[in-house]
């Protein structure tokens, strides 16, 4: 199934991305522990590797900080949508649950989200 993008409001290649965004990444890692410190680890799971993106908007004027919060609430929170995180080859697949919109005025208004990697088919 193809997902929309993330609106980029005609900032190619990544939007209106701006410094503030992060890339954590966690790993799950089912670890069986034994005596004498000895240990064996392995990936939980068939993507163990999870790397979410703390999105944050350039300033931006009110309008179109609007289309990015209608494209989020248009997924719902639980919809997935594409996106390329900034210095990456290829658009990765997220949902979105918990954004934030700063009003500091209508010509300088911040959106700040966590994306989180999905893999859904």
């Amino acid at each position: 199934m193809a997902y929309p993008p993330f609106p980029t409001l005609g900032i190619q290649p990544y939007g209106p991305v701006t410094t503030g965004s992060s890339k954590p990444a966690k790993v799950a890692v089912l670890t069986a522990t034994f005596g004498d410190r000895y240990s064996q680890r392995t990936g939980d799971g068939i993507n163990p590797l999870t790397r979410d993106f703390n999105y944050r908007s350039i300033p931006l004027r009110s309008d179109k900080i609007r289309q990015l919060e209608d494209f989020l609430i248009s997924r719902k929170g639980y919809l997935p949508f594409m996106f390329l995180v900034p210095y990456e080859d290829a658009a990765r697949q997220f949902i979105c649950d918990t954004w934030t919109t700063d009003y500091a005025n209508p010509l300088h208004s911040t959106l700040t989200a966590t994306f989180k990697e999905n893999f859904d088919p």
